[in-house]
């Protein structure tokens, strides 16, 4: 036992030493996290002090704002589908042949214009000019086809509007 008192005796002074570097390791992890705590609550009570925010009463404002947001999404979808629909019915081909209708009457003053929709449907003007007079015709088309006879500056505007890529 007196060996054991002995051994304390000489390595108490070590534990003393070592116990109090943990002590102020302790204490200065403690001033840390103090320091930290103190930051973290003056941005917390400064961010309260606003107006007296009810987290609550934003959380529902900005809910129904959600909801207002998609039911126009919807019908903002809605109007795009119906302009779509209504966009395949818009001339969004064009073909144009200028030529010469009748002999020495200068230069091509004559001309045949293609108006096509999504789906080939239009209708075919051609403007013959002479010394006399000027005249127009318009045949109708339909999936890319005329009831009537086309001339071959008519169907040489016409295939040029079918051949136009969809925009």
């Amino acid at each position: 036992m007196e060996q054991i008192i002995l051994l304390l005796n000489e390595y108490l002074l070590y534990i003393v030493l070592g116990v109090l570097v943990f002590i102020v390791i302790l204490f200065i992890l403690l001033l840390m996290n103090y320091s930290k705590m103190k930051k973290i609550q003056k941005r917390y009570e400064k961010f309260m002090s606003k107006e007296n925010v009810d987290l609550e009463e934003l959380l529902v404002q900005y809910t129904k704002k959600i909801s207002i947001l998609l039911q126009n999404e919807k019908d903002i979808l809605a109007t795009i589908k119906a302009i779509q629909k209504v966009q395949e019915k818009c001339i969004q081909k064009v073909g144009i042949v200028r030529y010469k209708a009748i002999a020495n009457t200068g230069a091509d003053l004559s001309f045949t214009v293609a108006l096509l929709d999504q789906h080939d449907d239009g209708v075919v003007l051609n403007g013959i000019y002479s010394r006399d007079g000027s005249y127009t015709y318009a045949k109708p088309i339909q999936d890319a086809k005329s009831t009537y006879k086309l001339s071959e500056e008519e169907e040489q505007a016409l295939q040029q509007a079918i051949n136009k890529k969809d925009m």
